[in-house]
């Protein structure tokens, strides 16, 4: 399981980005385009192999795919 979740926007903005069809990602990620459509809709997270090989493909770092975390709120205090 991965640490971290994958931010499906993300993925399909650097994919966008590559000029790479969901079918050519797939294929070079080994998975399947239907497994690349779910995870850009967030409905499914990658495998730990499918999120390797789509950092690989697309020369990414974990930050570039990641969710990014909710801000912080201030504690509140109890005055």
């Amino acid at each position: 399981m991965l640490s971290r979740k994958v931010s499906g926007a993300k993925l399909r903005r650097v994919r966008e980005d590559r000029c790479l069809k969901v079918t050519d990602l797939a294929e070079a990620a080994g998975c399947s385009r239907w497994n690349i459509y779910k995870i850009e809709q967030g409905d499914t997270q990658p495998s730990p192999q499918v999120y390797a090989a789509l950092k690989t493909v697309l020369a990414v770092d974990d930050e570039a795919l990641a969710v990014d975390p909710a801000p912080q709120q201030p504690a509140a205090s109890s005055a």
